[in-house]
Parts: structure tokens; sequence; C-alpha cells
């Protein structure tokens, strides 16, 4: 308002003889303006140093007021360039005496998603103009059994607390006294929050920004419909993007055709370029169990019906390979849910689950890992057996081979599209495994090169400073937008 405050008081200084009936109307437009000003600031009284700032506009209204009845051409002339110098020292008095403050609320969950929002929340924190608030929620999954009851299975985990992160219970924050200025998921599922925090009812109070909890690495009729056609995709004022190729999938399949996509990488990738092991997790067991030995990362997904997942190809194998062996040992890192979907949705699978747990859990050589952080796992290992996840782009920053475990022939279909190349070891059997476990085993690594140029050509927006870049970026698009 300041800035068109003066763009008319230019005008009216120079053109008043052009078009009086503009000239009358912009000093009527200006009288509006300063009151508005006037207005807001007396509102908000506690964001004023003084009262400097409403002297000024005093001074500046008096101004417009004799413009309005001077017919003096002499003095008009002289009064429009002092009501323009006026509004200058209106405008450094405003940006010394007023302080903004962003209101900002994290909407966080599942605690193993946490790395896609901590660089943001870190970077926003920094900020002496930005006021950060945490909000932990719920995430379940539900089923009707045969009974048509409903069961559901819970996750409610305070895992901020012991990062030294204060949060705000769920029950404690209602969106719709407090509308922030942006608000930040990275769940766009609606089926396992509660509507509170569905995407659409978070955008009706505030600017939705929906930070992706993955790395993307194929387009399909799944990841289109995950990215593309959620009420998310609609409803978020900005999607942070993995990149241009990520973008170009928006543009083709979403409503919005990309225009709330914003590419800088994924903040989930800042934790590599930092990566410390947090104090309070023990690992003492980790240190009897791995010390001395060639460790292998296991990373298993829990959807057994679909490509995504091995476990029930390979998972018994693994475990007893390692279980035989005691020159290598493994870390094995499960999907979070994993427990969950077995219990509600495929109880044939329960015992299974619980077979392989218990056995790496009483072994001399292997470890269960439940840790929030994947840090620990990513530092104790040498290398990766992983089922398709986006894990796989997080550990390359590494650089420590990784082989990913496929069933069928692993080909990408026609109608796919590659994101992120996946040209790493791949394992289509048993033999497979073994073979890249007995090269890691000899310090064998012929993919070191590929693995590199993966980061390098997929992953180019990785610098260690994505969340500082989108905490810029969305400031300044903020402001813009008023």
């Amino acid at each position: 308002m300041l800035a068109t405050l003066l763009e008319a008081a230019n005008y009216i200084h120079k053109e008043k003889n052009n078009d009086e009936v503009i000239y009358n109307q912009l000093l009527l437009n200006s009288k509006e303006f300063l009151h508005g000003i006037k207005k807001v600031i007396s509102e908000n009284q506690k964001d004023t140093a003084n009262h400097k700032v409403f002297n000024q506009i005093k001074i500046c209204e008096k101004k417009v007021v004799e413009l309005l009845i001077q017919n003096k051409v002499d003095r008009i002339h002289e009064l429009t360039g002092e009501l323009r110098e006026d509004i200058k020292d209106l405008i450094v008095i405003f940006e010394k005496e007023i302080s903004v403050t962003y209101h900002i609320v994290f909407f966080a969950e599942l605690g193993q998603k946490w790395d896609a929002m901590q660089s943001v929340y870190e970077a926003f924190n920094k900020r002496i103009d930005c006021e950060v608030s945490v909000v932990l929620t719920p995430i379940f999954r539900s089923i009707e059994n045969e009974e048509g009851k409903i069961e559901t299975d819970v996750i409610y985990e305070d895992y901020l607390t012991p990062l030294g992160i204060k949060n705000i219970p769920y029950e404690d924050y209602d969106l719709s006294k407090e509308q922030p200025d942006m608000a930040f998921i990275s769940n766009p599922y609606e089926s396992v929050t509660l509507p509170q925090f569905w995407p659409e009812n978070i955008a009706k109070y505030t600017k939705l920004v929906y930070l992706p909890y993955y790395t993307e690495m194929i387009i399909n009729d799944v990841t289109i419909q995950a990215n593309c056609k959620l009420p998310v995709a609609k409803c978020a004022w900005r999607i942070i993007s993995q990149s241009e190729k990520a973008k170009s999938m928006h543009e083709k399949y979403s409503v919005m055709k990309g225009k709330n996509v914003l590419v800088t990488g994924l903040p989930k990738w800042d934790g590599m370029f930092d990566s410390v092991i947090p104090s309070n997790e023990s690992n003492e067991e980790w240190k009897r169990k791995l010390i001395g030995k060639k460790v292998f990362l296991w990373n298993s997904h829990y959807n057994i019906n679909s490509q995504t997942s091995t476990f029930l190809e390979y998972g018994r194998h693994i475990i007893n390979l390692f279980s035989t062996k005691e020159d290598i040992a493994l870390i094995w890192r499960p999907h979070p849910m994993m427990g969950t979907i077995f219990k509600l949705y495929l109880p044939e699978y329960a015992s299974y689950w619980e077979e392989c747990k218990g056995t790496v859990e009483n072994s001399r050589n292997m470890i269960l890992d439940t840790n929030i952080s994947y840090d620990m796992a990513f530092e104790y290992s040498d290398a990766l057996i992983s089922d398709y996840s986006s894990i796989i782009a997080q550990y390359l920053f590494t650089q420590k081979p990784i082989l990913v475990l496929q069933k069928g022939n692993g080909a990408v279909a026609d109608s796919e599209e590659v994101v992120q190349t996946i040209c790493l070891e791949q394992a289509y059997s048993h033999l497979d495994i073994e073979r890249f476990i007995k090269n890691i085993k000899n310090d064998i690594d012929p993919n070191l090169s590929q693995r590199v140029r993966i980061i390098d050509e997929d992953l180019p927006y990785a610098d260690g400073k994505i969340g500082e870049r989108i905490c810029n970026l969305l400031l300044s698009e903020f402001q813009n937008s008023f």
C-alpha cells in the first residue's frame, strides 16, 4: 500500500494539469489508503516500536486534505512535491518501526517422515520474523472386521521432544482460530489422518505447502494417482518438487497443471549433508552385534501384492543367510507401517512377520532398526539391500554399494517414465543376493561411478541447503502475493 501511495504521489506531482479527474481520484484513494494503514497499525500496536509512524501518517493526511481544497497551481506543485517526500519518509519509518511476524505451523505425524520437514522447520525457526509451531498429529489404519466392527491401529508418538523440538498435541490446536500464514504437511493421504488435518480442510484457513516424504523414481499410474489426483494436488498453495522431470508429471496430469509446483529439490535430502547420530539413541547393542563385521542394511516394504515388496520372496532367505555367518551382520529396517499392515490387512502373513522379527531380535549379528532416524543405520552399514523405495535415493549420498531387490523381470513398462535412474545392481534371485554379499565382503564395488552419476544427473538440487532455499522462496512468494 505504501508503494502504491508513493506511485500515486509521483503521478499527481507530475501530471496534475493533464487530467484533473484522475488527480482528484488519486488524492481520495490516497486518503483512504492512509486511513486504512493507520487503522491496521492501531489494531496491532504491539508490533510498533513507538508512535513516529502515526505522526508521519498524520502529516501525509494533512497534505492530502489540503491538496483536495487547494486551487493555486504553484502551491499545488509545492504540496505534491512535499507529499511525495513525506510518503518516502513514511516508508523509511515504517520499515524501521513495524515488525512483521509470519506464523508458520508444521503438522508432523510419523516420526520416520520428520526428515521431510526437518531442514525447512530449522530454516524458518532461525528467522527472527517467524513464529513457528509444530503440531503432533496421529496417523492410523482402519479396517472393518468380519463382525462389522472397525479395527484401528493408531501411531501417535512424541518423538519430537527428545529431539528438543517443542510441540503441540493435536487436540490443543484449533486451525480455525490460529489461522497461520503457512502450514506444512508431508502426508497427502486423507484416509490415514483426522479430518481437521486433511489438506482440503487445512487450505481453508492458510496457505498449504506439501513437502513430499519420498523421492519419486518412476512415473506410472500409481505415482500419478498419489501425486496428481489426490485433493492435495489441487488445494496446496505450493507443492515442493524434486526436479523439473517430476514437475512435468504435474503439468501433464494435475488439475493445476504444475502452477502450484516449486522445484527446489526435497528437504529430506538435506540430512545427508549433516548426518549426526542422535545422542539419545543407544548404540551399545549395535556395537556389540556389528563392530568388526561387514554390515548390510536391509530395507523392506509392506506392499507384498505389488512390485514394491519382495519380503515374501526373499525375506526368510536373507535372514537365514546372516543367521549362519559370523563375519557379516544385518540391520533390518522395515517400513514403519509394516506391523500395522500385517495386523489389519494381511493377518495370514502376521506369523511370518513375527517369526522374522523374533529371529532378528534374538540373533548375535542382526539388529531390528526401529529408530526414528536412519542416520545410525546409514553410518554403521557398508551396503544397502532394498526393496523399491525412496531410501535408495537417500543412501546414494553415502556412495556405498546398493542392491535393488526385484521380483519378475524388474523391467520398466512402456507406460512408465523414469524420474530417477535405477542403474544400480539388481537382484532377481537368491543367488544374486548371495553374489552381492560376497562382493561386498571382498570390497568389490564396480558401480561407484554410476551412483555418483545418478546424483549429478537426477538429484541436481541436492546441496544441503534445500530447506533454507524453500524458506526464502516461500516467504518471498508469500509477500509478493499481496
